[in-house]
Parts: C-alpha cells; sequence; structure tokens
C-alpha cells in the first residue's frame, strides 16, 4: 500500500517536470534583429550579412530563445531606402514590445549611422522596455555600459562622415583629372593600371550617336524617334527593347557626348573621347527650344498653328471623333475648325482631313509646269545662286571675324584661370557659353562653305519637289507631310470653308498666274534675282 502511494508520488512529480518544460518551451524569449553591411570591404572583414545573421541566431539561443524577426540591409541599399527600412524596424518593435525580449545588433556601428538613429534607439528602448543588445561588444545596463555605448555611436558617426569627406574628396579629383562619376550609357569603363578610366562602349556608342543625328536632322518628336529606332531595331537593353521617352530627353540633354563632366551644378572639360559632334549637339538643343513643340500633336497633320481663321485670326485647330457603324465597326475621324468656332456669329467652317487633301492638290495642280518651262526655271535658280555670291561670301568673312573674337576671348579666359583670377565655377560657366556661341558660329560657317553648284543643286531638287508634290503626299506619313507644308507653305487660311495658300519663294512664282507664256527660246522669259 505504501510502494502504491510512492509510485503515485513519483508519477505525479515527473508529469509536473514535463510540464514545466513545456511551458518553458512556450514561452521561449523573441528577439528582433538588425543586419547592415555599408560595403564591401565589410564582407571580406567578416561582417556579410549571412555573418551577421549566424551571429545574431546563435546570441538569441545564449539567451534562451530565437529570433523572429530579421531586417537585412545591403550594402547597395540607398539612403532613402535605408531610411525606410529602419522605420520599418521602429514600427515593429512598437507593435510587439510586449513580445520582445531584446532588439539584436551584432555592433554598435551596425544598429546606427549618426547620432540621431542611436538617440532614436535609446528612446525606443525607454519607452518600449526592450532593452538593446550586441554581441561583439557586450555592456551592462549601467551607466558606464551606456556611456560606452554612446562613445561607440559617436565614433561610428565620426567614421561615416569622415567617409563621406573622403568620398567627396575623391569625386572632386576624379572630376578634376576629367572623368565622369559613375556609368553612362554610351560609355563603359576600364581599368588600367588600378584606375577607372572611361572609353566608347562598341555596341552603346553606335545607339547614342544614331539618336542624337535621327533627331537633330530629322523631324522627330521623342515620341516618334522611339517608334524610329524601334523599327530600326535598335534596342535599348535586352530587358527593356523599346527606348522610353523620358531615356531619350535624359540622352538628348547630357554633355557627357560632347565631351563635358558634370559636378556640383558645374559642367568640366573631360579627358576622354565625345561620342557626339558639338555642332550636333547644339543643333538638338535649338530644336528642343524651337521646333519640338510643333509636334505635340503627330496624329492631326494639319494642327499645330498651320492654318489660321480668316474671320477672326485664330488658329484652326483639330479634333478626334470615333464613330462607331451600326455593325460595330468603329472609325476614326479628324476635323479641323477655328478654336473661337462656338464664338457668336463666327461662321460654322468645319473641314475634314479628305476636304483639305482636295483643295491641296488642286493648289499643287497650280505650281506644276510643262518640260519647258521646268528647263527655263533650273537656269534661273543656277543665276540666282551664282548672284548670291558675293552676299554669301561677306556673310562667311563676318562669321570668321566672329569666330576668331570668341575664339580669343577663350584663350583670355584661359589666362585669367591659370593666373588665378576666376575660380573654377565661374571659368566653366563662361567657358560653356562662349563654346556654344562657337558652335552656333560652327554651324553657320558649315552652312556657307557650301559652293554656288552646291547651292543651285539644293534648289533644283526642291524645285523638283514642287513637281511631285502629289505623288509624294499620297505616300507620305505625318512627319514627311509636316515636312511638305513647312516647305512649301508660307501662310494657309480658311475663308468660308475654302483654304487659301501663300506659297513660299521661290514657288510662290510658280503658279500659274505668275508665269508669262513663254515665247520661242527660254531666254525670252527673264527674272531678275530678287524675284526668286
Amino acid at each position: 500500500m505504501f510502494s502504491k502511494a510512492v509510485d503515485s508520488d513519483r508519477s505525479e512529480r515527473a508529469n509536473t517536470l514535463k510540464s514545466g518544460t513545456a511551458y518553458r518551451s512556450s514561452i521561449m524569449k523573441q528577439f528582433v534583429a538588425w543586419a547592415r553591411v555599408s560595403s564591401q570591404r565589410q564582407k571580406k572583414e567578416g561582417f556579410s550579412l549571412d555573418d551577421q545573421e549566424s551571429r545574431l541566431q546563435e546570441f538569441a539561443t545564449r539567451l534562451g530563445g530565437q529570433v523572429v524577426k530579421l531586417f537585412k540591409l545591403a550594402e547597395t541599399a540607398s539612403k532613402r531606402e535605408e531610411r525606410s527600412s529602419f522605420r520599418e524596424f521602429t514600427a515593429y518593435v512598437k507593435k510587439h514590445h510586449g513580445h520582445l525580449a531584446g532588439m539584436l545588433f551584432v555592433k554598435v556601428d551596425r544598429a546606427a549611422r549618426n547620432i540621431h538613429d542611436w538617440a532614436a534607439l535609446e528612446v525606443l528602448s525607454e519607452e518600449t522596455r526592450v532593452p538593446l543588445f550586441f554581441p561583439d561588444q557586450p555592456t551592462g545596463e549601467t551607466p558606464a555600459g551606456r556611456m560606452q555605448r554612446r562613445m561607440s555611436a559617436v565614433f561610428a558617426s565620426y567614421q561615416t562622415d569622415q567617409q563621406a569627406t573622403d568620398i567627396r574628396a575623391g569625386q572632386k579629383r576624379r572630376v578634376e583629372s576629367g572623368l565622369p562619376l559613375g556609368r553612362q550609357y554610351g560609355y563603359r569603363l576600364v581599368r588600367v593600371n588600378g584606375r577607372s578610366l572611361v572609353e566608347h562602349d562598341p555596341i552603346q556608342a553606335p545607339k547614342v550617336r544614331r539618336i542624337f543625328e535621327l533627331f537633330a536632322y530629322q523631324a522627330h518628336t521623342l515620341e516618334t524617334l522611339a517608334d524610329t529606332l524601334a523599327r530600326q531595331g535598335i534596342i535599348y537593353t535586352d530587358r527593356q527593347p523599346k527606348f522610353a521617352k523620358s531615356t531619350l530627353h535624359r540622352i538628348l540633354h547630357n554633355k557627357i557626348y560632347i565631351g563635358q563632366v558634370h559636378y556640383q551644378g558645374v559642367w568640366h572639360d573631360g579627358t576622354f573621347e565625345p561620342l557626339v559632334e558639338l555642332a550636333t549637339f547644339q543643333q538638338v538643343r535649338e530644336k528642343f527650344r524651337t521646333d519640338f513643340k510643333v509636334y505635340h500633336k503627330p496624329q492631326l497633320t494639319f494642327g499645330g498653328g498651320l492654318i489660321v481663321c480668316s474671320h477672326c485670326g485664330h488658329q484652326i485647330t483639330g479634333e478626334h471623333k470615333v464613330k462607331t457603324s451600326p455593325s460595330g465597326a468603329k472609325r476614326n475621324y479628324f476635323y479641323y475648325r477655328c478654336t473661337g468656332y462656338r464664338t457668336t456669329g463666327h461662321p460654322k467652317d468645319r473641314l475634314n482631313e479628305k476636304q483639305i487633301d482636295q483643295q491641296l492638290f488642286a493648289f499643287f495642280a497650280t505650281i506644276k509646269l510643262d518640260e519647258e518651262t521646268r528647263q527655263w526655271f533650273v537656269e534661273v535658280i543656277r543665276a540666282r545662286a551664282k548672284a548670291g555670291q558675293v552676299e554669301n561670301t561677306n556673310h562667311r568673312v563676318e562669321l570668321m571675324r566672329q569666330r576668331e573674337q570668341v575664339e580669343a576671348r577663350l584663350k583670355s579666359l584661359l589666362d585669367l584661370r591659370i593666373s588665378g583670377e576666376v575660380t573654377p565655377e565661374e571659368y566653366a560657366a563662361k567657358r560653356s557659353e562662349l563654346q556654344d556661341r562657337q558652335a552656333a558660329i560652327r554651324l553657320q560657317l558649315e552652312c556657307t562653305d557650301r559652293d554656288d553648284d552646291q547651292i543651285a543643286d539644293l534648289a533644283i531638287k526642291a524645285f523638283e519637289l514642287s513637281q511631285s508634290l502629289t505623288e509624294r503626299w499620297l505616300s507620305a506619313d505625318y512627319n514627311a507631310k509636316r515636312t511638305i507644308l513647312s516647305i512649301m507653305l508660307e501662310t494657309v487660311r480658311l475663308n468660308c470653308g475654302n483654304l487659301e495658300f501663300t506659297p513660299r519663294k521661290p514657288f510662290d512664282l510658280l503658279r500659274d498666274e505668275n508665269l508669262v507664256p513663254l515665247s520661242g527660246a527660254t531666254g525670252n522669259r527673264t527674272l531678275t534675282t530678287s524675284e526668286i
């Protein structure tokens, strides 16, 4: 009887021990941890994210618990991403502080990069009563221990500030040596004797040149440029084949492609080979200032201020209508009307594209000449080109004088910089201004350097264009049509449903009413050079 009682007591004690063990396991301590790497060197020194995670998990186990939430921050993270992760970490601690036994960091400098973040952690610990633990820098919860941690935080903040200062100094030295910071599309970095230099990327560089050539010398918007590049098989990257408009805008405005480096708001001369000629870059810049805005509605061929209202002088604008047929098919219609269309007493004139095309073809027919008159007109063009030789020469002389003045000012500016009379920023800004002027003069000289035969050939080509307008129009896309209209027409006015065309010189002389019938040889019909 006594033996049974003893056995029963032993069984009860064993069950109590088992239940106590289960209880202790059910209330295992929970920790939240933070791991951060700020450089590749720290990885090599044993502070990679995996190394930190392993040490934090091991430390939590020694304290009789486990890491229930681990926040990681790689060295590639931006400041914005780091701040976002830090806010998430503090928010998690505030939400779960009742179940947390501590916040774990390998070292103090892994917890915070500046005094502000360290102060925020101390406040967080005091408010939530969740203590801070540092396995590689153990300190007690005493005034001396807290002072030691704060001194470590101050030193970590100092190291961060010093590192940032060193980086900025290195960046400045690199820019002053004429090399860009970071990677740029169209260039690649190469290591030569331990130094990172810049050279043309054999795959990307031709793409950049093509982008500048198409935009500078053809009628393109950013949207049509992107479409043209796609049709020509020119891709941005394998992952993103088509160029985005924002990417094209950034490329076309980046002076690195003419050999300049940007740093702290100032452009500096580079020591690497430019990708684009200065004259081409200048042409792109000029186009953004002027012509680019003309093509903001590529689907409206006759929009963009091409036609004005004869009644009020306002521009004719286009409107897009979609009509659905009884069968459910949808068709697009484009109508053109005055912006003052709804004003009281205003004519209710409205034309569709088909009606405008018909009137345009009728105008084209008035400037189409017979073969004999065509030959005569070609002779007049050549005579006009020859007569302009003196004027062209005088203009060239003036441009050369202006170029010499700019070159002299550039040389004087360099002398002032060498003598220290102007700051680097003042020198860079003024030099950029003079170089822009130099590029504009060079572009004008290139135009005036064409000999008279070249000028005549260009005029003859324009004349031949005028004799095949209808055929060209029917096969032209939007850009080609806008180009034809800008070459041929000075003004177009809408008057009571009819379009009144005023052609540019010399096409105004080709109209039937301006031509005197020929009598015999072409020499019997003469025009003064001022007529063309």
